[in-house]
């Protein structure tokens, strides 16, 4: 009777250790996942910025204020 409280300890353990992996690899997973997306948000947010940068500086770099005016009268 022993012998098969010690197995089924065993077996309990084994159980509830491949358990506890699987839902700590999931948490990890989703964690992963999560920093991914955080990083992949501000690259683009600092893609966006720079080139915001770059379409102003071009707008003001664009010549004769009253060509520009002319140019953007038909955008409107």
């Amino acid at each position: 009777m022993a012998e098969f409280l010690i197995w089924l300890v065993a077996v309990l353990g084994a159980v509830g250790g491949v358990v506890l992996r699987r839902i700590w690899g999931r948490v990890e997973g989703k964690r992963a996942g999560k920093r991914e997306a955080e990083r992949d948000a501000l690259e683009d947010t600092i893609e966006r910025v720079q080139r915001g940068r770059d379409a102003v500086r071009d707008g003001r770099d664009a010549g004769d204020p009253a060509q520009r005016l002319r140019r953007n009268d038909g955008a409107w």
